[in-house]
């Protein structure tokens, strides 16, 4: 059981803990299959994609996020026997605003608020991608850092730095800090390495394949299959300490 006490701020990976990337993805390529008349699978290409996306990346980690993803997309239809234009490229990669939300992040993030948190959001994303998500989660996140602000992507520890800099700025020093992600590649690993307290969501429970997923080992201080499970433990343990509650 989480508790609360030890905490001043909640940060969260975006897309994969808070966002449904593998949705928003697959529904993106959807079109794109159709009109092509794609002979391979959605699941084959995300694979492909998630895999030329990290390399990239990796080896240009000031490209835009949005370019990033074109790119990506492109170099996975191509391995399968496809085609993508650059116009394709382009509605891709203008497509991350409108990925959907998971079904509980809305509310748990207003439950955090009630709570008395600071949240905040490190994330593998361009700004502008990002602004449109946040307006469609509710506006609720105090700190964002970004990959176009920092131009590194995780699980680059830049990110990371980045973030502890800006939550200092607040008055919020870095153990007193828990970070919320799916990925155990790209923020679990770098969190333990940290030394940050960190939550694995496994969005991917009871899910089949890898999607978007990148495979690591790295072990979190405490796994949930949904934020609406990690509320409830940090409200659980709230109630026990206060006594309130019925």
């Amino acid at each position: 059981m989480l508790d609360p006490a030890r905490y001043d701020a909640i940060t969260f990976d975006c897309y994969g803990t808070l966002v449904d990337w593998d949705t928003g993805v697959a529904n993106a390529f959807g079109p794109w299959a159709v009109k092509s008349r794609f002979a391979g699978t959605v699941a084959d290409l995300i694979e492909r994609f998630a895999r030329h996306q990290r390399e990239k990346q990796t080896v240009r980690p000031a490209l835009n996020y949005r370019d990033v993803i074109g790119q990506a997309f492109e170099n996975a239809a191509c391995d399968l026997g496809g085609f993508v234009s650059e116009e394709d490229q382009a509605v891709f990669g203008w497509s991350v605003g409108a990925w959907p939300c998971f079904p509980d992040t809305i509310d748990a993030l207003r439950n955090l608020k009630t709570m008395g948190f600071h949240l905040g959001v490190v994330s593998n994303v361009d700004n502008a991608s990002f602004e449109d998500t946040h307006e469609r989660m509710g506006g609720m996140i105090d700190t964002v850092v970004t990959a176009e602000m920092v131009g590194a992507y995780k699980p680059d520890l830049k990110m990371f730095e980045a973030l502890f800099s800006a939550l200092a700025a607040r008055g919020i020093a870095r153990k007193r800090i828990l970070h919320v992600a799916q990925s155990r590649f790209h923020d679990v690993a770098p969190s333990n390495e940290l030394g940050l307290d960190v939550v694995w969501i496994d969005r991917r429970h009871g899910r089949p394949g890898k999607g978007v997923t990148i495979p690591s080992e790295a072990e979190p201080l405490i796994k949930f299959d949904s934020l609406e499970a990690m509320c409830d433990s940090l409200g659980r343990k709230a109630i026990l300490e206060t006594g309130s509650g019925e």
